[in-house]
């Protein structure tokens, strides 16, 4: 028996008559007609009872029918799935990043992300570059972001963003009334840096010994979010990405364009012998128009 018999023989128990299945399937009726007599020949079985150009079915095609509808039952579920998973309407999207990138910024994918995939669920894991990289290569995560684009087997590593970097000041400093710090205007400030090893680090402060300004370096600390929250409490002035400083009331940190311009990347990582989910792929479509809105289309070094 094949599907075409199987689905005649239920239509015609759902309608009743041959021809109602006929215009069902779209075909004639004594195609219908044919597909049952095959079906009553593989099956073994008498069906139906033909009647004054009527089916009547038998007490075996009603037992038959309801082991069908348990099957159709199965497929449809099958269909749901499947659709749920062409419109993103269901399924999972692990994602690990690095701090600057994961804490303020990528909630704000999220939201946006969910007013059209509620049903997604998602885990956000923020850690160092290092980790995001081992869990990705793992295959315990679907996407990464790291700041450095590691050349591993099977890791897809793209420079996927860069940003200018931003000054940031407490509220109540000197030089807040300007609308461009430069990298003259700091010299001499309480200077919060990123960790000696962080490539971001070496950037700024080449800038700042190109330009000869000389800053007091007596604070340091691993992440962007970190040097926010000190600078926010007033203890000195830094140089970030602007990411870090998203959430920031007004009233206790403000942002200035720094000059000259420093950029601060990041990368996308994924496996490269793991096709990239729908969900992870409309993921980064929100991203992208997220930050495109918040710090302009030109920040993106790459596409998926």
């Amino acid at each position: 028996m094949n599907v075409r018999q199987i689905e005649a023989f239920r239509l015609v128990m759902l309608t009743g008559t041959v021809t109602a299945a006929a215009e069902r399937l779209r075909i004639s009726q004594p195609a219908v007609s044919r597909l049952i007599s095959l079906l009553e020949a593989k099956a073994g079985l008498k069906l139906f009872v033909r009647s004054k150009q009527r089916l009547h079915p038998t007490p075996e095609a009603m037992l038959f029918h309801r082991e069908v509808e348990r099957s159709f039952v199965g497929l449809e579920k099958l269909e749901r799935a499947a659709l749920n998973i062409r419109s993103v309407t269901s399924g999972s999207l692990r994602i690990a990043s690095i701090p600057v990138v994961g804490i303020a910024f990528l909630p704000r994918v999220i939201a946006r992300f969910r007013r059209d995939h509620p049903d997604v669920s998602i885990s956000l894991q923020t850690r160092s570059s290092v980790t995001v990289i081992d869990w990705v290569m793992s295959s315990n995560y679907d996407l990464g972001f790291a700041s450095s684009t590691p050349d591993q087997a099977n890791l897809q590593s793209l420079a996927y963003a860069a940003i200018p970097g931003v000054c940031i000041l407490p509220a109540r400093h000197r030089l807040v009334r300007r609308k461009i710090i430069e990298a003259k205007d700091l010299e001499g400030e309480e200077f919060i840096s990123l960790d000696p090893t962080d490539g971001n680090r070496v950037n700024v402060d080449r800038i700042f010994a190109g330009a000869d300004v000389r800053r007091r370096l007596t604070l340091e600390a691993p992440y962007a979010a970190v040097i926010a929250a000190m600078v926010g409490q007033g203890i000195g002035v830094s140089v970030i990405n602007p990411m870090a400083a998203l959430d920031w009331p007004a009233e206790r940190l403000v942002t200035r364009p720094f000059v000259p311009t420093v950029s601060f990347g990041f990368s996308l990582l994924y496996r490269k012998d793991i096709p990239m989910s729908l969900a992870a792929r409309s993921f980064l479509a929100a991203m992208r128009n997220e930050m495109a809105e918040l710090f302009g289309a030109e920040t993106f070094l790459a596409s998926i």
